[in-house]
């Protein structure tokens, strides 16, 4: 697809081994992207929370219990404005593009159970693409960087 040429020159990538504890080490690895490439607070954090639910929906409902199968994301710059976090993984074919938008609330108006993941990352990630691969899906994350977003020294 033209996705995968576009997004093709991988900056650094980080492979996760599928359980919910290496949650902490792509904390780390956002952390080291956003101090080197002046990744303001305010998009580190969108990205953070974008790429924490996506790998999180993945382990907890993509993969079955105590699977150790990979997650992989690539961080890319197609163009110096641009950011787009590729994540990769091994589970059944799920595009959260197609899935409805969940009430907020329940019918006894307290806050509803699932559906928030997908919500936030529709909300917060400039631009979001599916495609399903040979033995899972890729999901492509992108974040467009405005001069208010960069750290100015």
């Amino acid at each position: 697809m033209a996705m995968e040429t576009e997004y093709a020159r991988v900056v650094d990538r980080i492979v996760l081994s599928g359980g919910l504890s290496e949650t902490s080490r792509l904390s780390e690895w956002e952390r080291s992207l956003a101090m080197h490439y002046d990744i303001g607070d305010e998009l580190q954090f969108a990205i953070h929370l974008c790429l924490e639910e996506a790998v999180s929906n993945i382990i907890r409902h993509g993969y079955a219990p105590d699977t150790a199968k990979p997650v992989t994301i690539r961080f890319t710059r197609p163009r110096e404005e641009q950011l787009v976090f590729t994540v990769e993984d091994f589970g059944p074919p799920f595009n959260p593009l197609l899935e409805p938008e969940m009430p907020l609330l329940d019918k006894g108006g307290e806050l509803a159970i699932g559906g928030r993941g997908i919500r936030l990352l529709r909300a917060f990630a400039h631009t979001l693409e599916h495609e399903p691969t040979a033995v899972g899906n890729r999901l492509y994350i992108g974040f467009t960087v405005s001069r208010t977003q960069v750290e100015q020294p």
